[in-house]
């Protein structure tokens, strides 16, 4: 929903009745909505109003407006649209009224507290809160004094932040987005954590993108194992669902006969990549894991560096690069993960020619706009957002290392990077706001995306 937004407001002593400025003049208006609540009511226009629609106190409670807010507007089919309202999905609420989700709490709030670019209410909310039989959620929202509850509409567009793979798994959670999705029609966009393995192959079937990937195995036997360490000198096994770097090993030949497996916690040696595998998979019991061709890295201050790189789709549903940061692991560090003692820097810290380093970002973001397009083309739901993991060989080669649908934001704990944090997230709900719109204008076209 583009355009200006409008303050939310009551009038006071009127019936069923939505006051608009005049500038929004037109014929024919019957309803107005809000989420997915519909009521018939007057429409009429004001010459006074510039800024602001007000809505009568009873049609204000029928349509379960949370608080007065800022909205835009939307027209179509005889109704006037009042939004976006933004539903955002997650699990693992408490009885807490100060914490809801516990320590996500923070995040949460300054998220439902942000001054949304396109105007609209914001409301935080899990399976368990619906009430399918009157078609309402009992959502929190936060407000001056904190969290509250509020019961509100289904909402126009969900935003999914499951924290995990384990919730995302639960029978309840997949029912509750489904029923949404098809029998309300309502877009849910982020839907799910990406797996390595499918990621890799969506990438490497495509001609664009497939020279962008390291060489990868899926399942790999020992006899693989062994060829590819005496091929690359180094190799790293992966799980194919993992995430924040943990289960990765760093695999290479040692001086002598078998293998050094290098991992965050410190290295063991093997006698055969028979003996690693048995090993891992006592620890691992029956996690897949991926076999992966190891890259000589770009270098800073003789620590090896990588890139994260956030893409988010705008206002007009289209990609756009919205964070570049690069990673440096520690002196002998494997990955460079921040939970496996890495750091982050901005680019201008550690380019200091500007000529350099916008040949650089230039080289990352067309990189990152492609995969993001391909994935965007192959994957089903609609994406949003992807944090990708990029390197860069000494030859200036890029390789895709990983793409996520739910990047983690240790990144953002930096202070140079603050304000592409900010952005990050006005995007998400830029989309959300694209989402909105496409679904009530042209819900034919949308529904036939991926």
């Amino acid at each position: 929903m583009n355009g200006k937004t409008l303050t939310v407001g009551i009038h006071p002593n009127s019936e069923n009745t939505v006051l608009l400025p005049a500038s929004y003049k037109q014929e024919g208006l019957l309803y107005a909505a809000f989420g997915t609540s519909v009521e018939r009511c007057h429409i009429s226009f004001d010459s006074s109003l510039k800024k602001t629609v007000l809505l009568s106190e009873n049609l204000y409670k029928n349509l379960r407006i949370p608080y007065r807010g800022k909205a835009a507007l939307l027209f179509h089919d005889n109704t006037v649209y009042i939004g976006p309202l933004i539903g955002i999905f997650t699990a693992g609420f408490t009885k807490s009224a100060l914490e809801p989700v516990r320590g996500r709490s923070l995040f949460f709030s300054k998220l439902l507290t942000m001054d949304l670019p396109a105007g609209g209410y914001c409301y935080l909310f899990g399976a368990h809160q619906i009430q399918w039989e009157d078609g309402t959620v009992n959502g929190f929202i936060f407000r001056e004094n904190g969290w509250e509850e509020a019961t509100v509409p289904l909402p126009n567009v969900v935003y999914d932040r499951l924290p995990n793979r384990k919730a995302e798994d639960e029978a309840i959670l997949q029912e509750t987005k489904a029923r949404l999705m098809n029998e309300y029609r309502i877009p849910w966009f982020n839907p799910g954590f990406f797996n390595k393995w499918d990621i890799y192959e969506s990438l490497r079937q495509d001609e664009r993108t497939k020279l962008l990937l390291p060489n990868s195995v899926l399942q790999p036997s020992a006899k693989i194992i062994e060829d590819m360490v005496g091929h690359y000198g180094t190799v790293y096994i992966k799980p194919a669902n993992g995430s924040l770097g943990n289960g990765i090993y760093q695999l290479s030949r040692r001086e002598e006969n078998g293998l050094t497996a290098r991992n965050a916690k410190g290295e063991a040696s093997f006698p055969s990549s028979d003996a690693f595998l048995d090993e891992l998979q006592n620890l691992q019991k029956e996690t897949p894991y991926i076999a992966q061709q190891g890259i000589e890295l770009i270098r800073v201050n003789d620590h090896p560096a990588d890139f994260r790189v956030h893409t988010n789709k705008n206002r007009l549903g289209k990609w756009t690069v919205t964070a570049i940061a690069v990673k440096i692991a520690e002196k002998n560090g494997i990955t460079t993960h921040i939970s496996s003692g890495g750091i982050v820097k901005t680019l201008a810290e550690v380019y200091d020619d500007p000529r350099q380093r916008l040949h650089i970002v230039q080289k990352l973001a067309k990189t990152a706009l492609l995969i993001s397009s391909v994935l965007d083309e192959k994957l089903e739901g609609f994406i949003g957002e992807i944090g990708l993991d990029l390197g860069m060989d000494r030859s200036e080669r890029i390789w895709m290392f990983e793409a996520n649908s739910r990047p983690g934001r240790g990144i953002f704990a930096h202070p140079g990077l603050t304000s592409v944090s900010r952005l990050t997230k006005r995007r998400n709900f830029e989309y959300a706001s694209y989402l909105t719109e496409q679904s009530i204008l042209f819900p034919e076209t949308l529904w036939k995306s991926p």
